[in-house]
């Protein structure tokens, strides 16, 4: 895959090539199964809880599905505390651009105009 066609505008994703396969993950098909088979094992491990004895810490810890709904709140939790920090460190897209550079602040130069003169001799 050569970079050129990796270079888009930003914010848009990479181009594809026409004869490049979908990636497994991005197709319908996919998904929908994952939804099932994380369905599947939730089911299952709430099953699970009908025949393991668990030890009680605390008076919520012993009731039917407590692992269950304690990882979908925490997992639930987790993400919106990920989108609330992620709002809060992130900048713009012109963020280490500068006023009016062309978003290569802090690249070397590498036009070789700024080194007109340096050195003192000629080549």
């Amino acid at each position: 895959m050569s970079d050129a066609r990796r270079m888009t505008e930003p914010g848009h994703p990479p181009k594809k090539a026409p004869d490049e396969p979908e990636h497994w993950l991005v197709k319908p098909s996919t998904s929908r199964t994952l939804w099932i088979v994380f369905i599947v094992l939730t089911v299952l491990v709430a099953a699970a809880d009908l025949v393991v004895e668990h030890y009680r810490h605390f008076v919520v810890g012993g009731t039917f599905g407590f692992y269950v709904w304690f990882g979908l709140g925490s997992t639930v939790l987790l993400f919106g505390l990920a989108k609330v920090v992620g709002g809060v460190l992130q900048r713009p897209e012109t963020y280490y651009a500068g006023s009016g550079s062309s978003g290569t602040a802090g690249a070397p130069d590498t036009s070789g105009a700024s080194d007109a003169g340096v050195g003192g001799g000629e080549r």
